[in-house]
């Protein structure tokens, strides 16, 4: 399977993969902000700090380089509002979004 593209323009947002190092300040507000919201779904947020946040967009380049999981920053003029990703699923060659 051929990679995604890095950035796509969605019209009102775009997508855009994460960088680890420019995009934490961004990253670590969004989820901060977001908390209350993600708490019934993701058990990840128990232990959001700031070296969870590092370390998820560190993972989030790493698996894009390997191409498991490409991690995207849903970004309305130039700022994140939120992620998706899409990642391996059962073969054959299956990928699912989330």
């Amino acid at each position: 399977m051929a990679r995604p593209r890095r950035i796509i323009d969605c019209g009102d947002f775009t997508l855009r993969c994460w960088r680890a190092q420019e995009d934490f300040a961004a990253a670590f507000t969004l989820i901060e902000e977001s908390l209350e919201h993600l708490r019934p779904w993701e058990p990840w947020v128990a232990g959001h700090s700031e070296e969870s946040t590092r370390a998820l967009l560190a993972n989030c380049e790493s698996k894009w380089a390997t191409g498991e999981v490409y991690n995207y920053a849903i970004a309305k003029d130039g700022a994140p509002i939120g992620m998706c990703q899409s990642y391996r699923a059962p073969e054959p060659r299956g990928r699912c979004l989330g």
